[in-house]
């Protein structure tokens, strides 16, 4: 399922709901049948840390927010934490999907749960989000000082955003959005205010794993004294 995914993801990069309101690191423990949700309090992002997994019988599946007693073997698969790390990092919440063979290298087991450790840091101040639907064209602006972009994501990471039906795979993902987005909004590397963009395959790249319902851009940006 993610062997394309993770390929490209490498060439390019070097479910638990959280009240808090301050910075901290918080764990994720995904049973068996599962799907991994991270999430951070308002005004913060996900950093992933670390992905760790056991077998069920080691893990309070009633209390996703505990730490379970983890493998000391290797066996998840090492660009899975790269990958999973372009879904989430950046994001006030991500959903991954449920533990499954492509996961691992070794010691899969039906029975095994995953946890990622995660940190909720505090947004950029002045940061602001935007969305795109597929198909469309926005221009982003600052009413005052340059526009810089700080994360960029091309495809379906939530399931209601831009559709009227639920979408399950909300892990679909283009890994060369921000190249797109930066040269679009800044290639000739002059300082500018503002920056049209349509949300589309041939702008951002072509989105993995995606189901058939619209994709979207959704960009985080804030605005600074020329």
């Amino acid at each position: 399922m993610f062997t394309a995914k993770l390929t490209a993801v490498s060439l390019l990069l070097a479910a638990c709901y959280q009240t808090s309101d301050a910075d901290g690191s918080f764990v994720d423990v995904a049973c068996p049948g599962v799907n991994s949700v991270l999430q951070c309090p308002a005004g913060h992002r996900i950093r992933v840390t670390a992905v760790d997994y056991g077998l069920q019988e080691n893990a309070d599946c009633s209390n996703r927010q505990q730490a379970a007693q983890v493998s000391t073997e290797n066996g998840v698969h090492p660009q899975y934490f790269i990958w999973m790390k372009s879904i989430c990092d950046g994001e006030p919440r991500c959903r991954l999907p449920k533990p499954d063979p492509t996961i691992f290298t070794e010691n899969w087991s039906p029975d095994n749960f995953i946890q990622i450790a995660y940190d909720c840091e505090k947004e950029t101040e002045g940061l602001m989000r935007t969305y795109v639907c597929e198909g469309d064209t926005e221009t982003i602006r600052c009413d005052r000082g340059e526009l810089r972009i700080q994360n960029a994501k091309y495809g379906r990471l939530d399931e209601n955003i831009c559709t009227d039906e639920s979408s399950v795979m909300t892990f679909c993902n283009s890994p060369t959005t921000m190249i797109g987005l930066n040269f679009l909004c800044n290639g000739g590397g002059v300082a500018t205010d503002s920056c049209t963009v349509t949300a589309d395959d041939n702008t951002l790249g072509v989105p993995a794993p995606c189901d058939d319902l619209p994709k979207y851009l959704a960009v985080d940006y804030y605005c600074t004294d020329m």
